[in-house]
C-alpha cells in the first residue's frame, strides 16, 4: 500500500495517525496539509487550519468520494482555491493510495 508523507515533518504517516486539514475563509479554500494529528504531540498540524478530515476516512472509497463532493460543492458555491499546489500534493498521495487499493482488489 502507498504510504503517506507528512507535509510538515516529512516522516511517514499511518492512516490512523493522520489528518487532512485546510483553511476555509471568505469563500476561499487553501493550505491543504496532510499531517500527523496533534494528539500525537508532533506539532505537525497547522494551527491556522479550521477544517479537517481524518486520514483513515479518506483512504476509504466512500470517504474519498465525499471529500471530492465537498470540494465540488464549494466550487459550485463560488469558493476559490488560494494555494492550488497544496491540494494537488494532497490529492497525489490520496490518488496513489486509492489506485493501489483498487489494484489489490482486482488481483484477488
Amino acid at each position: 500500500m502507498a504510504t503517506f508523507t507528512c507535509d510538515t515533518c516529512g516522516k511517514e504517516i499511518h492512516a490512523v495517525d493522520g489528518i487532512l486539514s485546510w483553511t476555509r475563509e471568505d469563500h476561499r479554500l487553501g493550505n491543504f496539509k496532510l499531517t500527523h494529528k496533534d494528539t500525537l504531540g508532533t506539532g505537525c498540524q497547522p494551527e491556522g487550519n479550521n477544517r479537517y478530515r481524518e486520514l483513515y476516512t479518506l483512504t476509504l472509497a466512500t470517504g474519498f468520494m465525499e471529500f471530492i463532493s465537498y470540494l465540488l460543492e464549494r466550487w459550485e458555491d463560488g469558493f476559490l482555491l488560494t494555494e492550488p499546489q497544496t491540494l494537488r500534493n494532497v490529492m497525489r498521495q490520496l490518488n496513489l493510495h486509492i489506485h493501489e487499493k483498487l489494484l489489490l482488489m482486482v488481483e484477488d
